[in-house]
């Protein structure tokens, strides 16, 4: 059955408003509830643990960063899919299952090496193996996004958008706190520290760690199947339905043969080329936001799966710990900060909410050079915290339960939790001007197309970063072995990648102050009224004791000059 069919068995609106809309706003936020139980779990320690465990080196998780950037080039068959047929809900809905239900092969490798015919693990069979399954599940992704995006941007009013997106990231938030505590603790008992962390030394680990995939699976399922109850929306214009902004004109072969088919595939795919990337490169607003987004990309990825590393490996952090920072600490931030970031972008725009979120993430990054293994621990930390788990432990029967042993990294880790207070606020602020902008795009004509354009030359920065990364890490391994040391501080080749982010990030700040933004308010304004709004919470606060107990409010002649106007 095509997809056309499916979608005209429940007729599309035209639009969606009242009781419809708000139904429909509920429910995207209700199926992220779930999607960000999935995003979860493929996101924290588990993944760089289970590549570790088959085999994964330096380079593969370079690679495993690009693959969702490298799939991204899928997003141009989706627009094209989707300006042909002017619907949205079915592919989606396909794409998006497929994307997530491939996390159960991910989980089924280890299984394969039972087979007599495999080698056991760690081995490269594996390790090529994941990055084929997930380079089909991202390459699903990209063919399901477009659609999504264009959907909610006919769908989400202007108005609102930025306190939506805010409030539906809070939600989501504060789920995701107790599922990645909750995973990690459970993960650190069934894993042994004594051990190297190999499959053959910790299998129960390993398959404890492919269970959690396949539940990632099921819950990142549910996630796209709640939309089945929305409905699609085939918007319109003044003269009627939309015309496609994508129509690919390719001459017909003449002859019928290797080389005309050869012929007209090449003429096809310079058509598409033509309309969906070069066509919007036209733009000067698109192209600044393209050398934007590029850029940031490439600084998150380069670093990408070696600030994981850092903190496992390096500072010997535990799953708990590491979790904590990345999935807990951050995301709290974000969820505290992401409400006064929506209401900026909504009042003030999206380019001085976004020159303020890079000038954070820039700053974020210098805790990781003054974090090391011998970062000396403050002692009344630990005993604090594991007079606190003594007390819960014997609640449950656990009576000397103790979080922190005597060589808990604590003082690296209190280190590194400045880097993630900065951090999470910058990039929760980054994250809703970047949707503000591509749900601008989803506007206008073009749709989906501007949507694909952006997604697929906005992926060549991570790309770009991940290879890059990957490679740098790996030609310098040799500083794992003898890091350079300045003082008390351990630099290694993750380090080198944490400087190229660096820079990246600086270059940032240059792109975005040249960004064109229509609407938007000046970035001097912005910073005028972010420090008044301080200094008067701060004051307020600050004498707000002395005004209760009737100081600085004038004398007695005072008062009863007062008392008789």
């Amino acid at each position: 059955m095509s997809w056309r069919k499916k979608s005209y068995e429940v007729l599309p609106a035209l639009s969606v408003r009242g009781p419809e809309l708000r139904r429909s706003l509920r429910l995207v936020t209700v199926s992220w509830m779930f999607g960000i139980v999935w995003m979860s779990i493929i996101a924290g320690s588990r993944v760089n643990i289970f590549g570790r465990m088959i085999g994964f080196k330096d380079f593969h998780f370079g690679m495993l960063s690009a693959v969702p950037f490298i799939a991204t080039f899928g997003q141009i068959v989706a627009a094209i899919l989707v300006e042909r047929t002017g619907l949205t809900k079915q592919q989606f809905l396909t794409c998006g299952t497929i994307h997530r239900m491939l996390w159960f092969a991910v989980a089924a490798i280890p299984a394969l090496a039972l087979l007599p015919i495999l080698p056991s693990l760690p081995a490269s069979w594996a390790v090529w193996t994941m990055l084929a399954v997930l380079a089909v599940s991202w390459f699903m992704c990209a063919l399901s996004t477009p659609p999504w995006w264009t959907w909610m941007g006919d769908l989400i009013p202007k108005r609102i958008r930025g306190r939506y997106f805010a409030s539906r990231a809070r939600f989501s938030q504060a789920l995701r706190i107790p599922v990645v505590i909750g995973l990690a603790i459970w993960l650190d008992h069934v894993a042994q520290t004594n051990k190297p962390v190999t499959a053959a030394d910790q299998p129960e680990l390993l398959w404890a760690i492919c269970g959690v995939f396949a539940v990632a699976a099921i819950f990142g399922t549910i996630d796209i199947l709640c939309f089945r109850g929305m409905r699609e929306i085939v918007p319109t214009a003044r003269e009627g339905l939309r015309t496609p902004a994508i129509a690919i004109m390719a001459r017909p072969p003449s002859r019928r043969d290797v080389t005309g088919a050869l012929g007209y595939a090449g003429r096809y795919i310079a058509s598409v080329v033509d309309q969906a990337l070069l066509d919007p490169l036209k733009d000067k607003m698109f192209r600044r936001y393209v050398l934007v987004g590029a850029t940031i990309t490439f600084n998150f990825t380069v670093a990408g799966p070696f600030f994981w590393r850092q903190m496992l490996e390096c500072l010997r952090f535990s799953q708990l710990g590491a979790d904590f920072l990345f999935l807990v600490v951050g995301p709290v931030v974000s969820m505290l900060a992401v409400k006064a970031w929506g209401k900026l972008i909504d009042q003030w725009g999206r380019r001085p909410v976004l020159m303020l979120g890079s000038a954070l993430v820039v700053f974020s990054l210098a805790p990781y050079f003054l974090a090391s293994p011998y970062t000396p621990n403050p002692r009344f930390v630990t005993e604090c915290v594991n007079w606190i788990s003594a007390a819960v432990g014997g609640l449950v029967g656990a009576p000397g339960w103790e979080v922190l042993g005597p060589t808990a990294p604590v003082g690296a880790w209190l280190i590194m939790c400045c880097s993630l207070l900065v951090g999470g606020c910058g990039w929760s602020a980054i994250m809703l001007a970047q949707n503000s902008i591509i749900l601008g795009f989803a506007d206008g004509h073009g749709r989906s197309k501007y949507v694909a354009a952006s997604a697929v030359l906005i992926s060549l920065g991570g790309i770009l970063g991940g290879i890059t990364g990957g490679i740098v890490a790996g030609s310098l391994h040799f500083l794992q072995e003898a890091p350079i040391v300045v003082g008390p501080f351990l630099w290694n080749n993750w380090h080198a990648t944490f400087l190229l982010s660096i820079f990246a990030r600086i270059l940032t700040l240059i792109w975005v102050a040249r960004m064109p933004d229509p609407g938007s308010r000046k970035i001097r304004d912005l910073m005028r009224h972010v420090s008044y709004n301080v200094y008067n919470n701060v004051a307020t606060r600050l004498f707000y004791p002395l005004r209760i107990f009737g100081w600085g409010r004038g004398g007695k002649e005072t008062r009863n000059n007062q008392t008789r106007r």
